[in-house]
């Protein structure tokens, strides 16, 4: 109810009505935070909404897992929010307000939703409402780009939901459990399939990601951070019930669960290698959101392939690792929208090439970004470090599912998440260095913007459970093995943990890492006493802060490696002066979009030419258009 009065009030054009809805918002997020407590103290929770349509009422239903994922989103909302309107750079819009609540709302629907049409309604009001709110005075066309592309991956998951509807006889959600089996290998296939790519859509499934950068480079900050985090979070949760629960696995889809593999694994190492030539911050985060979500995509689809082999403990073990990464990602991955975003507020730089030396003049916010960084690159003791290694490990646990092949699919499993984490690394490395480090690049980066105290919180509260998720990561598989249990049907057992952690004790770990580095400071701070400060040999020449090294030349061997994948455009231009000299530049374009999309749009082009021809303004042509209509109806109905 908070949630609906903040969208009402939302609309109201006036500064009241931002703080009230922005309250409401934030109570029902509170709310969203206790749906696990509530989960653990009365059970599984099942409620019909005082709302009725021609295709009956509507119910929701909140098990174990769906009450974690909604406490995980609503931590992230609730941080995300707190931040926006701290900072100081909330959108102006009286509407993004109510916006806002209508995002979060149709989120948690969406997750808890016990019937079809609940479940198709909220995700189609997911894409609007991220629609709407990411609407930016740099360009309209990103935002249009991702309602397309996510529209057509919408009209998959409804020809999906509608063929399981079809079998199913009913729209409650609660009784669909393994209907696959009732429609046939093929029909089967087609589903999960079209689940699969539907919400790929959304979560940057190759080709579908196209609109990834593109949006979250224009868009509010706060838009494309519940993008990619909170929707990111639904999607996964939708797709796990829909392939694993309410259509079931079955020995059938072998062929398919490698297809799914293989398309998973191409976008992961894609992500990777697309974050090494990106300029700007916020794209550098999107193709992060790229690869950790098609690492997620590999375990679904890597599970699948266990269960064709009949082993549900194997499902399970990939499933809790595949979750747990995706609960890691939405918590270090709104924490890194807030820093760059910080980072663009205070210098009003957008680009890397420009930024520097910020950790000299705002320390405690490069300790809290550096946090960020070194969560998405998978360092111990961070909670991305915690969820890589589970999934590698029970990737490789995967020996004994008694599928064939196996023996090659396993290592590839593993040099995907190990190539893609290592580039991935390279790339975040990259956006700590050249934003924090080095000298400013620029005067507005030399002398940013004062950060306000209380814009911290937040992200020094995402920061500290970046530490804590990665620290007690075991309790908090446990937990999400009992959830994934009750899905599947299959008691939790504490033998999972060996596969899913091997021998590795995160707790020890994170307290050697601490002995070692305040042993490290420490013995710094002794001998601070003997270090002399000289100035840099020059050469005799006075060093500029564009004599640094750029953030080109610091991935270009990797780049050079990859070169011909990238479809990268050499411009050459002439000097304006009269030293006859050249300017080269390199620009990279999607190959996607060159030998994709571009040929589609121009086909498009060419047939809404075709079918305007008919279209002249002549009254006289249209009553002949009715008349051939109505006459080939007729020998139709004829016929049959």
């Amino acid at each position: 109810m908070p949630v609906f009065a903040g969208l009402l009030i939302g609309i109201v054009r006036h500064r009241i009505a931002k703080y009230t809805s922005t309250a409401f918002c934030l109570i029902s997020c509170a709310a969203g935070i206790s749906a696990y407590p509530m989960f653990l103290w009365y059970g599984t929770i099942e409620y019909t909404l005082p709302i009725h349509s021609a295709w009956g009422s509507y119910s929701v239903l909140i098990d174990g897992i769906t009450s974690m994922m909604i406490t995980v989103s609503s931590v992230v909302f609730f941080m995300i929010i707190l931040h926006m309107v701290r900072s100081g750079s909330a959108p102006d819009r009286s509407g993004y307000y109510a916006l806002m609540c209508a995002l979060f709302l149709s989120c948690v629907l969406a997750m808890c939703a016990n019937n079809v049409l609940l479940l198709l309604i909220s995700w189609e009001m997911i894409t609007l409402t991220t629609f709407l709110m990411a609407y930016s005075k740099r360009g309209d066309g990103a935002r249009w780009k991702f309602l397309v592309i996510t529209h057509f991956g919408g009209l998959m998951i409804v020809s999906a939901f509608l063929i399981m509807f079809t079998f199913a006889g009913t729209d409650i959600l609660s009784d669909w459990n393994g209907i696959g089996s009732d429609m046939g290998a093929l029909m089967s296939c087609v589903v999960a399939a079209l689940l699969f790519l539907g919400f790929g859509t959304k979560l940057g499934l190759v080709p579908f990601h196209v609109w990834m950068s593109d949006l979250y480079a224009k868009a509010p900050t706060y838009t494309s951070a519940m993008l990619s985090t909170v929707s990111s979070n639904v999607a996964v949760l939708i797709l796990l019930k829909g392939i694993f629960r309410y259509l079931g696995v079955g020995e059938d889809m072998y062929v398919l669960a490698i297809l799914l593999m293989v398309l998973s694994s191409m976008t992961a190492i894609w992500g990777a290698l697309e974050s090494l030539i990106q300029t700007e911050p916020k794209r550098i985060l999107a193709y992060s959101s790229v690869e950790n979500m098609a690492l997620v995509m590999l375990c679904l689809s890597f599970a699948m392939l266990c269960g064709t082999g009949g082993s549900i403990d194997l499902v399970t073990i990939v499933l809790i690792a595949g979750l747990l990464h995706t609960i890691n990602h939405s918590v270090f991955k709104a924490l890194a929208f807030m820093t760059v975003g910080t980072v663009e507020d205070s210098t009003g730089e957008t680009a890397i090439e420009k930024m520097g030396g910020l950790a000299n003049v705002l320390p405690v916010f490069s300790f809290i970004a550096l946090i960020a960084v070194l969560s998405m690159a998978a360092i111990p003791p961070l909670n991305g470090f915690a969820s890589e290694w589970m999934m590698i490990q029970s990737i490789m646990a995967g020996e004994v599912a008694g599928v064939n092949g196996i023996e090659l699919i396993l290592p590839l499993g593993v040099a995907v998440i190990g190539i893609s984490g290592m580039m991935a690394a390279v790339s975040y490395a990259r956006l700590y260095g050249f934003i924090f480090l080095g000298r400013p690049r620029s005067k507005s980066v030399a002398n940013p913007k004062k950060i306000g105290k209380t814009s911290f919180v937040p992200m020094a509260a995402l920061a500290g459970l970046c530490i804590v998720m990665g620290i007690f990561a075991i309790d908090i598989m446990k937990r999400l093995g009992n959830a994934v249990g009750d899905l599947l049907s299959s008691p939790f057992s504490e033998e999972y943990s060996g596969p899913l952690l091997g021998t590795l004790n995160l707790p020890v770990l994170a307290a050697i890492l601490v002995c070692i580095t305040v042993a490290v400071y420490l013995v710094l701070r002794i001998r601070k006493k003997d270090v002399r400060e000289e100035e840099t040999w020059d050469c005799g020449t006075r060093l500029e802060e564009h004599m640094q090294y750029s953030s080109v030349g610091f991935t270009g061997p990797l780049v050079k490696v990859f070169h011909p994948l990238y479809g990268d455009i050499i411009d050459i231009q002439d000097d304006e002066d009269e030293t006859n000299s050249k300017n080269f530049s390199i620009r990279y374009v999607e190959p996607f979009v060159t030998y994709l999309y571009e040929p589609i749009g121009r086909y498009a082009t060419r047939i809404a030419k075709t079918i305007g021809r008919m279209q002249n303004g002549n009254v006289q042509t249209y009553l002949g258009y009715i008349l051939i209509t109505l006459v080939v109806l007729l020998l139709v109905v004829g016929l049959l």
